[in-house]
């Protein structure tokens, strides 16, 4: 009887031991099957963003040249400042509710409102940007929130947004400083009478249609006509 019931015991031993060996096996399954899925969507994630990063970065990348252009079809920095053609309205033209994008007309980068889909790789991602105002306190730096009463017309915040179809969105901002100044050199000066300052006095004013260039040492006076 001892006998046969030893061998019952070891039958039930190893029936457990069994059991156990294959509950462990499939919870780590289970483990392994979520940290494979976690690690694919995670390279997945990575990917989206490096791509997001390109795309971003072509944005800034145009509209520093839109921007720093200084000849009249590029308006340069008016073209930012009162988007989209450098005639919008410095306040009503921006902000989240004016989408931006970016197009190549007369091989130069424009301006254009709305957003774009770029396909890489066979993926549709959307793209657009909005640009905001900025403004400054007594210290010269960059409030967090605007205030139009320390409103700075020389830099604008540029953020631009995008996502691929059914995917993630990923924002990234940067700020735009204007320190490029159009100049053109006065070169036609008529010498006349031709402003009267005060009641009783009269100077001779140097009058002309074009801009205005000083080369030379002394004074003058600019008066409207």
């Amino acid at each position: 009887m001892n006998y046969e019931l030893g061998i019952k015991n070891n039958k039930g031993q190893i029936l457990t031991e069994l059991i156990i060996a294959i509950a462990i096996t499939v919870i780590l399954a289970v483990v392994g099957a979520q940290l494979i899925g976690v690690s694919l969507y995670s390279a997945g994630s990575s990917e989206e963003r490096q791509t997001a990063t390109r795309l971003a970065e072509e944005v800034f990348e145009a509209l520093r040249a839109i921007s720093q252009g200084n000849d009249a079809s590029s308006q340069g920095w008016n073209r930012l400042y009162l988007p989209p053609d450098g005639a919008g309205d410095p306040i009503n033209s921006k902000g989240v509710g004016n989408q931006y994008k970016i197009i190549i007309s007369g091989n130069e980068w424009q301006i254009n409102s709305g957003s774009s889909t770029i396909t890489l790789e066979g993926k549709d991602y959307n793209r657009y940007f909005i640009i905001e105002n900025v403004s400054r306190d007594s210290n010269g730096a960059i409030e967090s929130a605007y205030n139009s009463n320390n409103d700075d017309p020389h830099t604008q915040k540029v953020t631009v947004y995008v996502s691929k179809a059914g995917g993630a969105q990923f924002t990234f901002s940067e700020y735009f400083s204007r320190y490029l100044n159009e100049s053109t050199a006065q070169t036609s000066w008529l010498s006349q009478s031709c402003a009267t300052v005060g009641a009783t006095s009269s100077v001779s004013v140097y009058c002309s249609n074009t801009n205005i260039d000083v080369t030379g040492g002394g004074n003058f006076k600019l008066q409207a006509q």
